[in-house]
C-alpha cells in the first residue's frame, strides 16, 4: 500500500518504525503527513500495520 500525502509506501514507514520505534502520536507526525497536512485516511490502516507487525506503541496519558 502506498501513502500519497506521505509520498511513501507503508513497508517504507513500517520500516522507519521497527528503527525508531515512536509513540504513535509521533510516528504520524514523524514519519507522516496524515495528521498534519495529509487526508489521514491512511491513519487506521496504518495503526492496523503496526499493531500487525508489534511495533503499535500507545502514547503516554
Amino acid at each position: 500500500m502506498y501513502c500519497l500525502c506521505s509520498n511513501k509506501s507503508f513497508d517504507e514507514i513500517i520500516a522507519n518504525q521497527s528503527q525508531e520505534r515512536l509513540p504513535l502520536n509521533e510516528f504520524f507526525q514523524t514519519f507522516t503527513n496524515c495528521t498534519t497536512t495529509g487526508c489521514g485516511s491512511c491513519v487506521e490502516l496504518l495503526t492496523a500495520e503496526l499493531a500487525d507487525n508489534d511495533l503499535l506503541i500507545h502514547n503516554a496519558d
